[in-house]
Formats: structure tokens, sequence, C-alpha cells
């Protein structure tokens, strides 16, 4: 259970707003947390650690679960999990850009990514770090460690190109993964840069091309919460519909979003496509083609 809830933070972009700042009140946590306290073993962290993934997952929308994770994290620190750090750290910044701590947790991911032989992601929150605090006492020795002098828009572009260079494979899949962890990278250290939200769209993009579905949701959702007045904003719920329909056949879901992408953007180009898209649900290709056709007579 333990590692299936990692697999879950993993693919989860779940934004939640740190309005509503509220500590957690569980007399279970309390004395896992005890216990872990005074005997930091490992199955201690991992009943505790499995406790603090629950809370996350089941938190309610607007909770501030900010603490949770900063609690995790010291936890994973204290085991020298620097892969579980990592992922909770990840998710603080991700989240709650806003906290103090954000430069220094970011630091911290550029070290642990190194750690880890994930060096292209590295470096595209080195170059978005510069781009960001450019005056900071701390870039100068970030740029020292930098395989050349560049910025993350030039760095991503890159690595975007790379993911077709091998003309006898093609589609390079540890490239384009590679490709979707930096524009996340960038997002993540400059959520307010214009170019934020194209990035995500591009990173959920070539997540479908990878099949890896759940992380295409996640950075759809992404958007749609933090850029909601971005012109990706529309099409990032329209693709939920999409591709639940067509990719995954999950009429229930995609009839779902269809129907939340009309309510809300009526005026959208894609709202008629949706409209019909909806209605065609579940239907084979020889009855939409009978629907299309009889729709056409009627209209002569």
């Amino acid at each position: 259970m333990f590692k299936s809830l990692l697999i879950i933070l993993v693919c989860s972009l779940t934004l939640v707003s740190c309005k509503n700042n509220a500590k957690v009140n569980d007399p279970a946590l309390s004395g896992l947390e005890k216990e872990f306290e005074s005997n930091s073993n490992e199955e201690n962290y991992n009943k505790l650690v499995s406790k603090y993934l629950e809370i996350i997952q089941s938190s309610e929308k607007g909770k501030d679960i900010s603490e949770v994770l900063l609690k995790a994290t010291q936890a994973a620190v204290k085991m020298k999990k620097t892969d579980h750090e990592l992922l909770f750290t990840n998710n603080l910044v991700k989240s709650y850009p806003e906290r103090a701590d954000s430069k220094n947790n970011i630091v911290r991911m550029i070290e642990l990514l190194r750690l880890n032989n994930k060096s292209t992601t590295a470096d595209v929150l080195a170059y978005s770090l510069i781009k960001a605090y450019p005056n900071d006492p701390l870039i100068s020795e970030i740029k020292s460690k930098l395989p050349k002098t560049s910025t993350p828009e030039d760095y991503i572009m890159e690595i975007g190109q790379s993911i077709f260079m091998d003309t006898v494979k093609g589609f390079d899949d540890t490239k384009a993964m590679a490709y979707v962890d930096a524009c996340e990278a960038f997002a993540m250290v400059l959520p307010k840069d214009p170019q934020a939200s194209e990035y995500l769209f591009k990173a959920a993009e070539t997540s479908s091309t990878l099949k890896t579905f759940e992380k295409s949701f996640a950075l759809y959702d992404w958007i749609i919460e933090k850029y909601p007045n971005s012109n990706k904003a529309p099409v990032a719920l329209f693709m939920k519909g999409f591709i639940f329909d067509g990719t995954l056949k999950d009429s229930a879901n995609a009839a779902k979003y269809y129907k939340e992408f009309v309510s809300k953007y009526p005026s959208s180009p894609f709202a008629k496509d949706a409209q019909i898209l909806l209605s065609n649900l579940g239907k084979t290709d020889e009855e939409v083609l009978e629907s299309l056709k009889n729709q056409s007579n009627s209209g002569k």
C-alpha cells in the first residue's frame, strides 16, 4: 500500500490553495509521529509516511497541507531517503510556490536531482532559478555547475528537439520524459511567467504520446487550476474529455468533462465539437456514420 500511495503522489498534481491554513488534528498521526521520533526505523517510517500520504490524498480542496508535506520531507531526510525527499519537496514547491522557503527548496531539489542522476531536469531548474533570482548570492555557485550558458527556454527547446534526433528509432521515450520534466520544472520555478501554461500544455501533450495519461490529466489540471484565464485552460479541459473518449473508451468520464467544457466555455470554437462528441458517446463507428447521414438528410 505504501508504494502504491507514493505512485499516486508522483502522478498527482492536484493543486490546493494555501488560503485555508488548517492544522491536521489526528490522534493516530500524533501517535505515529511520536513513535517515529523515539525509534526512527524503516517500519515506523513507512507507517508514518503512509499516514501522511493518506492525509494528502484525502484532503479537501482549499485545505492547506503544506505542513504535512514539510513533515513528510523531514522524515525522509531523517531516513536519508533522497528519492522520497525529492518527491515531497517537489509537491511542496509546486503546490505552494509563494512559501518563503521555496527558493531554498528548489536549490535542494537541484542537489537531489543530481544525486539521482537526473541532471537534465536539475539543469532546467537551475536555469529557471537564475532567471527568477538573477541577483541572488546563490546564483554564482549554481551557474558554476551548469554545462553551458543558456536560458531555460533555449535549453528546453534543445531537449524537445532531441526527442526526434534518432532517425532510426524515431520518437525517443527517454528524451520525451525528460522534456516533460523540463517543462514542469520551468512552471514550478517561474509560475507567473507568460510561457508557464504553454510549457505545461506541451508537457501534457507529450505525456499523452507516451501514454502516461494520469500524468497528462494532472498537467491539464495544473493549467485549469492555476491558469484559468490562459488560452490553454479551455483546451486542457476539452482534451481531458477527448482522451477519456477516444483513447481510454471511458464514456462516463468523457461525458463529465465534455459537459463541464460546454457549460464553462459555451463560446469556445471547440464547443460544437464537444456537443457532437457528447451526443455520439458509446456509439460504434457505424452508428456515428448513420447518425451523421441522418442529420445530413434532415438538413436537405
